[in-house]
């Protein structure tokens, strides 16, 4: 799958369940300080992610993310693995 096409399905899943502006989510935004995302709303986060994508992803591995576009190529890399 395309790194564009995961981009979009992640931009999705943040506007319908995160309640993230289309708009904040650029390639830089950080996702705990500029996007609200919490330890809370990251477990949230990970599960939907894992459900969509239909892939695992380690807790450890998603703490350590620190920008949206870290979030979509590690998304993107685990989905052309599974």
């Amino acid at each position: 799958m395309a790194t564009l096409e995961v981009d979009g399905r992640i931009r999705n899943l943040f506007v319908l369940h995160l309640d993230v502006a289309a708009e904040e989510l650029t390639p830089e935004a950080r996702l705990s300080e500029d996007l609200c995302v919490d330890s809370l709303t990251a477990v949230e986060l990970l599960m939907i992610l894992e459900d969509e994508f239909d892939i695992a992803l380690p807790e450890d591995e998603v703490g350590d993310m620190k920008t949206f576009a870290e979030l979509v190529t590690v998304v993107a890399e685990r989905v052309d693995h599974s």
